[in-house]
């Protein structure tokens, strides 16, 4: 007896082949490899896959072998981080996916643990569609959070999450425990850019207005800290993978229902 395998980089060229019978979800997790605050080892791209992994074994699916670098440029200044240019993310990207859809599969689904990949895979989604005539799905797991969830979370409202501090550091601390290190944990030591809040690397705000300037991360935090990392924990990480669980399920099943196939269109 053989246990079903749901881990494409296991799988050999034979398994693969009966697997695809079946036209699988297909999740191709995506990361990055930069900075996460002086105590978060720089790889989140281990969370991206370690959500496709749990995923695919819940629901059926497929999980590719992970993209482990971003577009990450915002970031690019603090050792250890390994960004891509815009357009080879995209490249890569594209002929990740087109080398499954050339054996026929079209319900693929990027799982996405990295804000900045995100503008680059909507156009590519929308390009993909045109070109190949199959709808792309993507997930970004971090965008499941709303208020009410995170004040559960945290028993706080609106608890002082940011990069460099959690919720990556209590993922961390639930998945990949030894890898942090609580004797680095440092505070965020600047808020502003200018007098400027910040909304993210391209967007500003003064007074109630928001206009788009472009900003380096080191910029807005020099030790690269946006958040308060002593509210992160095991049990923290534990509640959030649970409910990114729970959420992913939810939406792969639903996605399997999809009719991904559209006609070609171009301008």
């Amino acid at each position: 007896m053989t246990t079903r395998k749901f881990e494409l980089a296991r799988m050999s060229y034979r398994e693969a082949e009966t697997a695809f019978k079946d036209n699988p979800v297909i999740l191709i997790p995506m990361g990055s490899t930069e900075q996460h605050g002086p105590q978060t080892p720089t790889g989140d791209y281990r969370l991206a896959n370690a959500l496709s992994l749990d995923l695919a074994q819940r629901t059926g699916a497929i999980s590719a072998p992970v993209i482990p670098f971003s577009e990450g440029a915002a970031a690019r200044h603090f050792p250890g981080a390994v960004p891509l240019r815009r357009e080879t993310l995209y490249n890569l990207v594209w002929d990740v996916c087109r080398s499954f859809t050339r054996f026929g599969l079209d319900h693929i689904m990027l799982v996405c643990g990295d804000h900045g990949n995100v503008p680059i895979m909507e156009n590519l989604l929308r390009d993909f569609k045109d070109s190949q005539g199959v709808r792309l799905a993507m997930v970004e797991q971090y965008r499941w959070f709303t208020p009410e969830w995170l004040a559960e979370i945290y028993a706080q409202p609106s608890p002082p999450i940011g990069h460099g501090a959690d919720p990556i550091m209590s993922l961390n601390m639930h998945l990949f425990p030894d890898d942090v290190r609580h004797d680095l944990v440092e505070t965020e030591v600047k808020q502003d850019f200018q007098g400027l809040k910040p909304l993210g690397f391209t967007q500003m705000r003064f007074d109630k207005n928001m206009f788009y300037l472009p900003v380096d991360y080191n910029e807005l935090s020099p030790n690269g800290v946006r958040g308060d990392a002593s509210i992160a924990s095991s049990e923290v990480g534990a509640q959030i993978w649970s409910g990114f669980l729970d959420r992913g399920v939810e939406i792969i099943e639903r996605f399997k229902q999809v009719d991904t196939r559209c006609e070609p269109s171009s301008w």
